[in-house]
């Protein structure tokens, strides 16, 4: 191992390790403020940003998103899924990179189900 200094330099301390975390932290903010423009929702209907994951390579970013009412879920993901090519076209005219990773989304029930458990616990510490 290499040694900068007094200090060890990490395999996984490398400077593309950390542009990651601030290209999903752009990413996150460049498509949530494109989302608000661009999409039309349902009156009442909460879309969520809940997670950002950029491949190592940067050809593609996962982004995970929330719907709430759950009502409205299948509704407001096919309006999602259906704007995608528009919001990455927004997406790679604002950031100036040479590879602006694909965008592609999936639905993220995790706020669903800690909601669920924490009405269950609240439930338990009544009785």
């Amino acid at each position: 191992m290499r040694k900068l200094g007094n200090e060890p330099l990490k395999i996984n301390d490398s400077p593309a390790n950390r542009r990651l975390p601030k290209l999903e932290s752009l990413l996150r903010s460049e498509v949530g403020s494109a989302m608000e423009r661009e999409l039309e929702l349902p009156g009442g209907a909460l879309l969520t940003i809940t997670s950002v994951k950029v491949l190592p390579d940067l050809s593609q970013t996962r982004i995970g998103v929330s719907i709430l009412p759950t009502e409205k879920q299948d509704q407001v993901f096919k309006i999602l899924i259906s704007a995608t090519a528009n919001l990455q076209r927004i997406v790679n005219r604002r950031l100036k990179l040479y590879r602006v990773p694909r965008i592609s989304f999936y639905f993220d029930d995790s706020l669903e189900k800690a909601d669920k458990i924490d009405r269950l616990l609240d439930n338990l510490s009544t009785k």
